[in-house]
């Protein structure tokens, strides 16, 4: 009996040991920290300006501030304006509070937004692969041979769009939304007046709305003067099509990076498992539509080359998404690769198993890479 009473106990101690290390490592995305900073975005010709209050808030109350007090247009996903105020090692946010003035409505937003908390440290945990110098092994040995190694991102950035729009990106070398917000707009009243006090003197508020509006490049003001002011663009930006590439000859990727109009941008770098790097390449998943995309290629001769599409044309490239999309709903998109034998030449087409659309209207680039072109080149 005593045999079985002892045997009982042990079983409930390791049950409540294995609880305790399994609740444990759920709370890790509340309190493990990683080294990050707030930072702000803002579409390029729609100023934003942040007020208090201005900051990603944590699990302890703990605020990591954004930065406020200037005006912001770098564009969506642009430059960045990043502030380390206090810890640089955090854990991962709890929720996001933030106000701010949009220019070309001339209105306040405000909005206090649960973060995605485990979704972040997931990424930030995982991070991804990078090729160049390790800074790690550099502040330990002063090692500065490039490498393939681990890197996380380094900022959590906030974007600001018309109409109370609020996406968040994990950023660093590669850049993922990690969610939308809605603002919620501030009516006339003493709480605006109060915000408007952190820009100027309410009094001469008419005059900088005035100047503002008369500084607006001339298509947005006459989205302004016609109350055309809309967040469709960048919420087109967002939506993600099943799309993959293809070329019209034998080549093998050993490298590849993709930028796109949601803001995101990815990076693959070399590997030796060609078969899975082509799989992540190659094969078609929910994705944004391309900004910018490049792709190093080895022919069948053994030669190496730079394929570069350095910009797609915004309305031509996404209405061709949509409308293959349109055609047909859950089937596949492929973006096909042509480039000539003497690879002179290269032609771009969206296509899916009912049309094809060529794209006229982006830039594109091809260059014969050689061994001293080579390392500088993995740098892009």
């Amino acid at each position: 009996m005593i045999t079985k009473i002892i045997a009982l106990l042990n079983i409930i101690l390791i049950s409540q040991l294995v609880s305790c290390q399994k609740m444990e490592q759920m709370d890790n995305y509340k309190t493990e920290k990683f080294e990050w900073d707030g930072d702000a975005t803002a579409p390029e010709g729609y100023p934003m300006w942040i007020i208090y209050p201005h900051a990603f808030i944590l699990s302890n109350g703990y605020e990591a501030v954004i930065p406020n007090g200037t005006i912001m247009q770098d564009g969506w996903g642009g430059s960045l304006r990043s502030w380390s105020v206090g810890e640089s090692n955090k854990p991962m946010p709890d929720s996001l509070k933030i106000a701010w003035y949009s220019y070309t409505e001339n209105k306040f937003y405000k909005g206090n937004f649960k973060m995605p908390q485990e979704k972040l440290y997931n990424l930030f945990k995982e991070g991804y692969l990078i090729y160049g110098i390790n800074w790690e092994k550099v502040n330990k040995n002063d090692d500065y041979t490039k490498e393939l190694h681990k890197e996380t991102y380094s900022a959590i950035t906030v974007g600001l769009a018309p109409k109370g729009m609020v996406v968040v990106w994990a950023t660093g070398d590669n850049k993922i939304e990690i969610g939308r917000f809605q603002g919620e707009a501030v009516p006339e009243g003493p709480e605006a007046d109060r915000m408007w006090e952190q820009i100027t003197d309410l009094s001469s508020r008419p005059l900088v709305v005035k100047q503002r509006i008369e500084s607006f490049k001339p298509e947005v003001r006459e989205e302004v003067l016609q109350g055309r002011i809309s967040s469709k663009r960048w919420d087109d930006y967002r939506i993600r099509y099943k799309w993959k590439l293809a070329f019209n000859q034998n080549l093998e990727i050993y490298d590849y990076y993709v930028r796109f109009f949601n803001s995101e941008k990815i990076g693959f770098p070399p590997t030796t498992d060609q078969a899975m790097y082509n799989k992540n390449v190659l094969e078609s998943r929910p994705k944004g539509v391309p900004n910018e995309l490049g792709i190093f290629v080895k022919g069948q001769d053994g030669i190496k080359h730079w394929l570069r599409i350095d910009s797609f044309d915004e309305q031509e490239v996404i209405k061709a998404f949509m409308d293959l999309a349109k055609i047909n709903p859950d089937g596949e998109i492929t973006m096909l690769i042509n480039v000539d034998e003497a690879f002179t030449k290269m032609k771009v087409v969206l296509k899916n198993d009912f049309k094809e659309i060529e794209l006229e209207k982006c830039k594109t680039k091809l260059f014969l890479i050689d061994k001293r072109a080579e390392e500088i080149l993995k740098e892009y």
